[in-house]
């Protein structure tokens, strides 16, 4: 029997109308949970952008109202994430759950802190904790880490879409997996990983100078750029086996708009650009110099190759990323602008 796809996908309730919501009923067999930031991020935040266009008490309002009619007339379950504490002050955080969110029916969280694990269930004892990939977590023993808190949905780091061996290693081990497909940092990225991240100056709403992804010479360099922390939909398939929840972005979509779509190429397997699902840095990047991805031209042979390469192509004679970037190029009707300047440079060092 076939695997039924399985998904989790964010959404700001301030946002959100309550027909999308109704929308989303038509694919209910295969939505797990909605996830949504916390109204106040200074009390826990995601590691998004926190909601500036609107005044606190209407974002708050307005997340609180979306969440008491979900719970009367669509009935999704609803995952709150506590990625980041921006202090250490973690009674004050499980007292506004208890209040705010769990009197609502929210019984379900993200957590990237083991401490805050562990006060959750101790007040809490019959909420569901799902780990986050903000914990940066990845083997099974690290995974086992968060089991013994209970953890029951591990969500490993981002990279780990481009490691299927350790990907298989954490199943095969009994660790139930929630995974990002479509949208990461560049693999291995100093940024992602670091404790003082780009995602710890977002969660912050703090602008940050230096971001890895949005250099051109590094981002348009196709080793690094086909390796970055995304998948396409065939390729998901091939890994689905390991995975029991796909988390899925919404990219430039509404979260009914991104359902039907993804949906929609899943089960036609038709061709479509990566970057639909990519919010990182380097975007821009590449809708400037590059444009589409086509996803028919990443194979499952072609992702296997490049998961194993150690980016010595002068010693192999390997041009296999480089020739794809022209081949996508060509696809696109060419280079996107002409070079010019010191970005003409870096980019020509690379043959790009």
């Amino acid at each position: 029997m076939d695997q039924v796809l399985k998904l989790t996908i964010g959404f700001y309730p301030h946002r959100t109308r309550k027909r999308e919501l109704q929308g989303l009923g038509a694919y209910r067999q295969h939505i797990v949970d909605l996830h949504f930031p916390h109204y106040n991020p200074q009390i826990a935040a995601s590691g998004r952008p926190a909601p500036s266009s609107m005044p606190a008490d209407e974002v708050r309002k307005r997340t609180l109202e979306l969440i008491e009619w979900n719970q009367q007339h669509t009935g999704f379950k609803l995952t709150l994430l506590l990625n980041y504490l921006l202090h250490d002050n973690y009674a004050a955080v499980v007292d506004n759950v208890r209040k705010e969110f769990y009197p609502r029916g929210v019984r379900s969280f993200v957590v990237a802190d083991l401490e805050l694990i562990h006060r959750l269930k101790e007040a809490l004892p019959d909420c569901e904790v799902q780990g986050s990939c903000l914990s940066h977590r990845m083997t099974e023993q690290e995974l086992e880490e968060e089991r013994r808190a209970g953890v029951l949905l591990h969500n490993p780091s981002v990279n780990i879409i481009r490691k299927p061996q350790q990907l298989r290693r954490n199943h095969q081990a009994g660790y139930a997996q929630k995974v990002i497909a479509f949208e990461g940092c560049l693999h291995n990225c100093p940024e992602e990983n670091t404790v003082h991240g780009h995602r710890w100056y977002l969660a912050r709403n703090l602008y940050q100078e230096q971001f890895y992804c949005k250099n051109p010479e590094i981002t348009l360099d196709p080793r690094r750029l086909f390796r970055a922390n995304w998948v396409t939909v065939e390729r998901l398939k091939t890994l689905l086996p390991y995975i029991s929840v796909v988390k899925l972005p919404r990219g430039r979509h509404s979260i009914l708009a991104a359902t039907r779509r993804f949906l929609d190429l899943y089960h036609s397997g038709a061709s479509y650009d990566v970057t639909e699902y990519i919010t990182s840095g380097y975007l821009k990047i590449v809708e400037r110099k590059i444009g589409p991805l086509p996803s028919h031209l990443f194979t499952d042979e072609y992702f296997e190759a490049v998961e194993k390469c150690t980016m010595n192509c002068e010693e192999k004679n390997c041009r296999r990323c480089f020739d794809l970037l022209e081949q996508i190029r060509a696809v696109n009707g060419g280079p996107r602008k002409k070079r010019r300047g010191l970005l003409g440079r870096s980019l020509a060092r690379l043959g790009i």
